[in-house]
C-alpha cells in the first residue's frame, strides 16, 4: 500500500507544478492583454486628439459644439462659443 500512496503523492506533485506552470502563463496572458489595451486606448486617444486639433477651433468653441450635441440641437451653423453675459444668465 506504501507503494500505492508514493505514486499518488508524485502524481499529485505532478499536477500541481502543471498547475503553477500554467498559472504563470495565465498571468502572462493577462499582462498581455492589459498592455494590448492599453495601448489601443492610447491610439484612439490620439486619433480624437488629432482629429479635435484637425477642427482648428478654440477650447470654448469646441465645448459648444459638444454641448450642443448632447443637447440634440442641429449642428448645421457654426457654433460658437456662449458669452460670459450668457453663462452670468444661465448660473442666475
Amino acid at each position: 500500500m506504501d507503494k500505492v500512496m508514493e505514486k499518488i503523492a508524485v502524481d499529485i506533485e505532478k499536477e500541481l507544478e502543471k498547475k503553477k506552470a500554467l498559472e504563470e502563463k495565465l498571468k502572462a496572458c493577462n499582462d498581455r492583454i492589459r498592455s494590448l489595451e492599453n495601448k489601443r486606448l492610447e491610439a484612439e486617444n490620439a486619433q480624437m486628439v488629432s482629429s479635435i486639433r484637425a477642427l482648428n477651433i478654440s477650447p470654448e468653441e469646441l465645448g459648444a459644439l459638444l454641448a450642443s450635441i448632447k443637447s440634440g440641437k442641429p449642428v448645421s451653423e457654426p457654433v460658437k462659443a456662449p458669452q460670459k453675459e450668457e453663462l452670468e444668465e444661465k448660473a442666475v
